[in-house]
This record gives C-alpha cells, structure tokens and sequence, in this order.
C-alpha cells in the first residue's frame, strides 16, 4: 500500500533526469531535420529547373520562410511529447532546455544530411548559384545594380550552403526561436506541479 503512495507521490513530483529529454528532443529534432532538408531540396530543384522569370521572390527565398516557419514549432512538439511519453510535469525553464536543444538538433542532422547530399549530388550548390543568376540577370534594372546584385546573390548562395554558416548561424537562430516555442509548450501542455511546503 505504500509503495502506492510513494508512486502516485512520484508521479506528481519526478525526479526526472536530463537524460529523460533526450528521446523527446533527438526523435523531434531528426524528424524536423529530416522535413526541412527535403523542403530545402524541392525549392532548391524547383529554382534550379525554373525558368528566370525575373521576380525578386525566388522558390529559394520564399522555401527560407517556409523552413523556419515550421521548424519553429519542433521545441513546443518535442515539450508535447515528453509530456506524453515521460512526465507530465514540466517547467518552464526545462520547456526551453527541450526547445533549444531540439533546435540544435534540427541544424545538426540537416548539416549532416547536406553533407551527404553533396556527395549524391556535386554540383547542386553550382546549379542553384547558376539559377540566381539567372534570375537576376532576367530583372529589369541598371547593369551595375544587376551585377552588384548577382556578386552578392553568388556569394549568399555558396555560403548558406556552407558548413561553419550552417552551424554558426542555425543552432543560435533555431535554437533561439524553439527555445521560445518549447516554453510555450511548456506552459500549454505541461501540468503543475503541486506546491508543498
């Protein structure tokens, strides 16, 4: 009867430890990496096999959005499913711990799948280069204002595909804006706890 009240006692107040978060934050993280490199790749191939229309707002620009707009949410899905799966109780402080861990992730395993990518496809980097260009090439404006533009597009292209870029900027930036989502998460899914003095 009282290893009863010991774990109904628990339950209200665990002892969880930080390897508790971890299935939560890698199962979430991976499958949002996992979304976002293929998101990443269809816009990438739909600018590369488009025709230069001229517009400012390329596929590629426009997939930049969409990416962040859903990877955002992982830190509040991964805070969902750890109080699911492990505890129900969850701090505010932990919620953001889970989202901007979960964002880490999310960079992390897309710079590892881009690497790979390079290796399935080599020129990918050049072809969407060689797109942008074409792009800007088709907008109607001043030359020098054209090949300003295009110096800076080439160069924003190669160095977004580049790994110290992804890792310096990603894990900061992702992991910021789910270390925001995850204390939401915290707050909408997760119970108090019982205050006892």
């Amino acid at each position: 009867m009282e290893e009863t009240n010991v774990d109904a006692g628990q339950d209200q107040n665990p002892a969880n430890g930080f390897s508790d978060y971890w299935q939560s934050i890698v199962l979430v993280g991976a499958i949002f990496s996992i979304i976002s490199f293929a998101l990443s790749l269809f816009f990438g191939y739909r600018q590369i096999n488009a025709e230069p229309s001229g517009a400012i707002f390329s596929p590629m620009m426009f997939s930049g959005v969409v990416i962040c707009l859903i990877t955002c949410v992982a830190g509040a899905i991964a805070v969902w499913h750890y109080t699911k799966e492990v505890s129900p109780f969850i701090k505010l402080g932990q919620g953001a711990l889970v989202g901007f861990l979960t964002g880490a992730v999310i960079v992390l395993v897309s710079v590892v799948l881009n690497e790979v990518w390079t290796f399935i496809d080599p020129e990918y980097t050049d072809k969407l280069v060689e797109a942008a260009i074409a792009n800007v090439e088709a907008m109607d404006m001043p030359s020098s204002t054209r090949d300003d533009m295009i110096d800076t597009m080439a160069e924003s292209v190669r160095s977004s595909q580049s790994l110290t870029q992804q890792l310096f900027w990603g894990i900061p930036v992702t992991g910021l804006l789910n270390l925001i989502s995850g204390m939401i998460g915290a707050k909408i899914f997760g119970k108090k706890e019982d205050e006892s003095f």
